[in-house]
């Protein structure tokens, strides 16, 4: 896509599950270094039925369609990528064992791993991949990767019984990238559906090449899977999972204390605090990836913030370490950039904000500032612990927030409207920052796109994300990465991080051993998950 616009590439890359300004209210990525359960046993024990307690069901269990969130993340368990992340965001080979580009990247290899079998024994061949492929691009189908992949996929096609070859509609550099998020393509048997059927028809979906296959579904209540023995990663150490709906935070937390279910999820920072003091015993917890990282996004186009130095002399004035500990209960992690902590696309600034109210206060009267009221949107209740202490801090220094507290639809709209100054959001995604973020940047000849609420578009800023997203070589892409960051972040202030909120958990019991989460909230990874969890016996 040498020598477009911006515009083009920003559309294409967007991740199927995180569609427009939706994710930047509400999205995510995995804020911590992880620990697993496995420190207490030595050895895999196999057998036993793990059962989840699940905020939400799957709405159907067949493949391609209601595949975001929840229902991902189950039918993950059954439905598999040609690539993976782990849970640091690095792509590893999966169904595919390697895969290449031509010279510009306009084109990619895969190659499929060999000895691969569905749940009814067919072996998976380049044949399954491109009429999965197929299948998802076409709209008639509702597939959830739909747009994702129609927009980095102009063609697949076989090249062999273990060779497919993508077509791209131009450069796509970070097409293993794409094709990591399950969503935009993960692979079910040639034919397994009809054109349109977004129903289970004979009682159980098509087959998958997962570590544990369908058994049964209550709609609404449980969906039951098995151990598929011949799996080509090796054989799940449980006998299965019993996914089972839990819609009630509370009724969650009570069930995974009385022991109803071994795992569950999206649990509150109170709750945890009481794990942590040892006033409820044998339970563990880790923060969820879509905890939701937390930012004020600027609208760039709007006096007084469309004064870099007013927006500087607003991240001057926030210790953002302090908010985190009040709005998070000490749970929340400061960074700079959508990276995730401890990842080179985080430290590789080597950049910190520190709270300087006098050079806040001087960059204020630089810019011609009196007090002059600013907007600030947050969403009703669920801003409540963020604004306060923002809105404290920043006084100190004579900023004058008006606060609008809204409903969520109502923030983003009005957002989008460009009729709030500083509004808090949320953003992240799984893997390298830029990719799961770029449609918040999308330009095109100096005009902002939609979901680029901060209204910033700059010629530097098309240049730079566009040779990005072209750019097939990590090394090269955090460099490019590096230079972006320091102007957005750094120089500009387009949004000012405050940090991951780590405010929804993970909760299991002491039986449940080796249980790790993937980068954002999925149920397993490259490297483990519930194929690599077992069950102790208490």
């Amino acid at each position: 896509m040498k020598g477009s616009t911006l515009k083009p590439v920003v559309r294409a890359i967007v991740r199927g599950s995180l569609i427009g300004v939706a994710l930047l209210y509400a999205g995510s990525v995995a804020p911590l270094a992880l620990t697993s359960t496995a420190e207490a046993a030595d050895k895999p024990r196999i057998g036993g039925t793990l059962k989840l307690g699940n905020a939400k069901g799957i709405g159907t269990p067949i493949p391609f369609v209601a595949f975001t969130s929840i229902p991902e993340y189950i039918k993950n368990n059954m439905y598999e990528p040609l690539v993976n992340y782990d849970q640091k965001g690095d792509i590893h080979p999966w169904l595919a064992e390697s895969w290449s580009p031509n010279a510009d990247s306009s084109e990619w290899t895969f190659k499929i791993r060999k000895g691969v079998k569905f749940h009814n024994g067919k072996e998976l061949t380049a044949e399954d991949v491109v009429w999965s492929a197929r299948h998802i691009m076409d709209p008639a189908n509702g597939a959830a990767g739909q747009g994702q992949l129609a927009g980095n996929v102009v063609e697949a096609t076989a090249v062999d019984k273990y060779t497919v070859k993508f077509k791209a509609p131009g450069p796509r550099g970070l097409l293993p990238e794409v094709l990591a998020n399950t969503s935009t393509l993960h692979i079910a048997p040639a034919g397994s559906l009809a054109k349109g059927q977004q129903k289970m028809k004979g009682g159980a979906p098509p087959s998958g090449t997962g570590p544990f296959k369908f058994k049964s579904w209550t709609p609404g209540q449980e969906l039951h899977v098995v151990r598929h023995d011949d799996y080509w990663g090796g054989a799940a150490y449980l006998d299965g999972v019993r996914f089972i709906v839990i819609r009630a935070k509370a009724a969650r937390a009570a069930a995974v204390q009385a022991g109803d279910v071994h795992l569950t999820e999206r649990l509150g920072p109170t709750f945890v605090q009481r794990i942590d003091s040892k006033r409820i015993k044998g339970l563990h917890y880790m923060p969820i990836g879509a905890a939701g990282l937390r930012i004020l996004t600027f609208n760039t186009q709007s006096a007084p913030v469309s004064d870099p130095r007013v927006r500087r002399a607003i991240a001057l004035s926030l210790d953002k370490v302090a908010i985190l500990n009040e709005a998070t209960f000490g749970l929340g992690v400061p960074v700079l950039t959508w990276g995730v902590p401890n990842t080179d696309w985080e430290t590789s600034l080597g950049f910190k904000w520190k709270r300087n109210v006098a050079e806040a206060k001087r960059l204020l009267k630089e810019a011609g500032y009196s007090g002059q009221p600013i907007t600030l949107g947050a969403t009703r209740g669920q801003g409540d612990p963020w604004t306060e202490p923002i809105m404290r801090q920043a006084a100190e220094a004579g900023i004058k927030f008006s606060l609008q507290n809204l409903g969520g639809a109502e923030l983003i709209k009005k957002t989008i409207a460009g009729e709030i100054h500083v509004s808090v959001y949320g953003a992240g995604g799984t893997g390298e920052p830029l990719v799961a973020n770029v449609q918040h940047l999308g330009c095109a000849e100096g005009k902002h796109g939609v979901s680029n609420v901060t209204r910033y578009c700059t010629p530097e800023l098309e240049k730079l994300v566009t040779q990005y997203m072209e750019e097939p070589d990590r090394a090269k892409r955090l460099a490019i990465w590096k230079k972006f960051a320091k102007t957005y972040f750094v120089d500009d202030v387009v949004h000012y991080i405050v940090g991951w909120s780590n405010i929804r958990n993970y909760v299991w019991r002491d039986e449940v051993k080796n249980w790790e989460r993937g980068p954002t909230q999925e149920y397993w990874h490259a490297k483990g998950g519930l194929w690599r969890t077992w069950l102790e016996p208490k």
